[in-house]
């Protein structure tokens, strides 16, 4: 038996591991429709870890900062997924959220224009209609070098290549993307309710001249469109 403290103090048991999704949708479904992560024992964590052990849990939506973060993670891949749509020779660096947002920087031949970047939030509108749920999976390091070698995403190589010898890697994937990725993520493309992309910078690689200079395409996005307006 597996007791679960929540944030009111009461106490739920369940007979084996529960996601917690699964835990969110338990307590009420209105409560796992909002849910974008969880915090376990203080930890913040992906809405598909499970649980397996007697734990305290807070379910956190869009107004936890961590929650937004997940949301705002999310929707930084969302981005590079219309990016490699439309540009599909793009090479993808990072997307991290951000106290107000998020961005990506991205590997491409020529700068981004104000036409580009229209295109570019129109093919998120189009990913977040699908409504394309996302999964994690996790590869060991030798397998994912080998997976973003077959992508040619040099940038994500390097970054696998800096991380522990004996650690996995994990990726999301939503419909014909994937990424490198240690989360959080929220459940599908389709909480997004409102996208504004707001402008294009230079970014070097790793924050150092001496590499490449990047674009970083920065957004904010929200789970409903009067919050856009506000």
């Amino acid at each position: 038996m597996i007791q679960i403290k929540l944030k009111d103090g009461s106490v739920k048991e369940y007979q084996e591991g529960m996601t917690v999704l699964d835990i969110a949708n338990d307590i009420s479904k209105g409560l796992a429709r909002v849910a974008m992560a969880g915090e376990v024992n203080g930890t913040t964590v992906d809405i598909r870890n499970e649980i397996n052990q007697d734990s305290s849990l807070n379910i956190l939506t869009f107004g936890d900062e961590a929650g937004k973060h997940a949301f705002w993670h999310t929707s930084s891949h969302i981005l590079a997924q219309a990016v490699k749509r439309l540009f599909p020779e793009a090479k993808l660096a990072i997307g991290p959220a951000i106290d107000n947002g998020f961005y990506y920087d991205f590997d491409v031949d020529k700068p981004f224009s104000t036409e580009d970047l229209e295109a570019i939030e129109k093919e998120m509108v189009k990913i977040v209609k699908e409504n394309l749920e996302i999964t994690k999976f996790d590869l060991p390091r030798d397998e994912a070098i080998r997976y973003m070698e077959e992508k040619g995403e040099s940038y994500k190589i390097e970054l696998i290549e800096d991380l522990p010898e004996d650690e996995t890697i994990s990726f999301y994937s939503q419909g014909d993307f994937t990424d490198l990725c240690a989360g959080p993520h929220i459940v599908s493309t389709g909480a997004v309710k409102a996208i504004k992309l707001l402008n294009v910078a230079g970014a070097y690689w790793r924050g150092s001249e001496k590499n490449k200079m990047l674009q970083r395409i920065y957004g904010v996005t929200f789970p409903k469109k009067s919050e856009l307006k506000e």
